[in-house]
């Protein structure tokens, strides 16, 4: 691989974790507006297949509706963010209860989105200031 490929490669990987932080902060920004807040239990925790050892809660809890939900977390964390049988607030949101969340500013998601998007957003100035700097 040449060496001036290498600031490209880098752009390209710091604009997909901005874009994934962008995302995750959309989202938390859903569930902080339209999603609605309910006790819960976390009834499990499965961690990743990966060395990284993250933990994903599952959560049952009550619609205002009256439905049982049991769900996954999309977003993971080391330590655990819960223990098996722990009571916790959930958020979810009211058209697709699956889409459900430990409530809390790092069960939303924002602190996982404000780490993609500056880790993403760094990588991608620095590769681009590298990478015009090559051409010059």
């Amino acid at each position: 691989m040449d060496v001036n490929t290498v600031p490209w490669f880098g752009i390209l990987f710091g604009a997909v974790f901005a874009v994934s932080g962008v995302r995750m902060l959309t989202a938390a920004r859903y569930l902080r507006r339209h999603g609605v807040r309910v006790p819960g239990v976390v009834v499990g925790l499965r961690r990743s297949s990966g060395n990284d050892g993250v933990f994903y809660p599952t959560m049952q809890f009550q619609t205002v509706q009256g439905f049982v939900v049991e769900t996954e977390s999309d977003l993971g964390s080391n330590p655990a963010p819960a223990r098996p049988g722990q009571q916790v607030m959930v958020v979810y949101d009211p058209e697709r209860p699956q889409r459900a969340r430990l409530d809390g500013v790092g069960g939303r998601g924002v602190l996982h989105g404000v780490l993609f998007l500056t880790i993403g957003v760094i990588i991608l100035v620095v590769c681009l200031i590298v990478g015009v700097s090559s051409l010059l």
